[in-house]
């Protein structure tokens, strides 16, 4: 009964806990696979890019941005009552985000990472653009992602590897 109680709390976005569980989510996926890949030693990253903070701070700033793609879910279910595609978007986002290490071999510096960086820009604008379609405020939340994106997009421009 009580999972229950969370489960429709969760998916309908109502009160606090629900905020909780939707960072939760993406948060805990985020730590296990992380913890997989450092324990497995495959997320030991080649050269350092100039202008990119320590690797632990990646990982931090990461960590933030993650949880405000939930807590954008759960801002766009609460204002717009839709729990529909639109409201897993930024678990889309999220997956994508997450997937980053697999795609470019354990963090390294090549043309899949360049490129997946500039598609993870264009996922987070998309899915601003998508939520933005029933509600103002949820979208502000993924705007540090795609600030991010953006500046590391930039630096790899500008230090080609």
């Amino acid at each position: 009964m009580a999972a229950s109680k969370f489960h429709t709390a969760f998916i309908l976005g109502e009160g606090r806990g629900a905020l909780f569980a939707n960072i939760a989510v993406l948060l805990t996926a985020t730590i296990a696979i992380n913890g997989f890949l450092f324990a497995a030693g495959w997320a030991t990253p080649g050269r350092q890019m100039p202008m990119i903070p320590p690797g632990a701070v990646v990982g931090l700033i990461w960590t933030v941005l993650l949880g405000l793609m939930g807590a954008a879910r759960w801002a766009y279910v609460r204002q717009s009552g839709d729990h529909g595609w639109r409201s897993w978007t930024p678990y889309m986002l999220g997956a994508l985000c997450i997937a980053y290490p697999f795609y470019t071999n354990g963090l390294q510096r090549n043309a899949a990472a360049f490129w997946g960086t500039v598609v993870t820009l264009i996922a987070a604008l998309a899915v601003m653009l998508v939520l933005r379609q029933r509600d103002a405020r949820s979208p502000w939340l993924l705007v540090p992602t795609a600030v991010w994106g953006g500046y590391v997009l930039s630096v790899m421009i500008a230090y080609p590897a």
